[in-house]
């Protein structure tokens, strides 16, 4: 005496329950994903094989994948005998891009205050991070490295760029 019009609902029912417990699973073992990067970062930048240069500046991600931030490059003067310093300003605008075990790419385009650009690709790895209540993880400190060479400008050409990144203390 049960019609299949009865046996549909609870169906769906638990049919719907075991999608929600997949989802919420999945969600469990990808505790890094695009929010994981958010708010501003002090970041310190290297320069290999030498240390010609250095820069420093922030960067601020905003959760969803975009980034924006300014640099500040202290490298030598072009054909400088003495030793002398050039001090180069810019602006980085971009996007990012977040894996569950806290790698990433990360795809900029610099601006420099000569109106010279450059886009660069960079890989990231998390080195901390802290746990919030969903278990998303947010990241306080990543390390990355540049997939392309400097070009001539801010800092000499060739040279490949290491940077440590550490998040400011938020609102």
């Amino acid at each position: 005496m049960f019609s299949k019009k009865r046996l549909f609902v609870p169906a769906a029912l638990i049919f719907a329950a075991f999608l929600g417990a997949s989802a919420a699973n999945a969600q469990s073992s990808c505790p890094y994903m695009l929010a994981s990067l958010q708010g501003k970062y002090a970041i310190v930048v290297t320069y290999l094989p030498t240390y010609a240069a250095i820069s420093i500046g922030t960067r601020s991600y905003d959760g969803a994948g975009n980034i924006t931030g300014t640099f500040i490059v202290n490298g030598p003067t072009a054909g400088s005998t003495t030793g002398a310093r050039t001090i180069t300003k810019g602006t980085q605008a971009g996007t990012y891009t977040v894996n569950c075990d806290g790698t990433g790419v990360i795809t900029r385009t610099t601006t420099l205050a000569t109106g010279q650009t450059n886009t660069f690709v960079d890989d990231f790895v998390t080195t901390a991070a802290t746990a919030t209540p969903s278990g998303v993880m947010i990241a306080t400190t990543i390390v990355d490295v540049a997939e392309n060479p400097t070009t001539a400008g801010a800092a000499p050409a060739g040279l490949y760029q290491t940077r440590l990144q550490t998040r400011l203390p938020g609102r």
